[in-house]
């Protein structure tokens, strides 16, 4: 199964949580402050993507701009 690697790195994260001394009476929150994503890691939303390749090119011939064309076959983890 393709999600195994990702439930040993969350169970040995939790251990690692738990075991820290004096962790949980300090800072309850600790692990969840680190899931949530940093301003710099939620910057793409501020790119104005495009939902169609048409709507795109037009938009970048207008701009002067390239774009970028994502195309791929396959599950998008490479879990095929």
């Amino acid at each position: 199964m393709c999600l195994r690697p990702i439930h040993l790195m969350l169970t040995a994260l939790l251990i690692l949580a738990a075991t820290l001394p004096g962790q949980q009476a300090a800072a309850p929150g600790l692990l969840h402050d680190f899931q949530l994503p940093s301003g710099d890691e939620l910057s793409w939303r501020a790119i104005p993507w495009r939902d169609s390749f048409a709507a795109g090119v037009l938009d970048a011939d207008k701009a002067d701009k390239p774009v970028l064309l994502w195309a791929m076959n396959g599950h998008p983890l490479g879990c095929t």
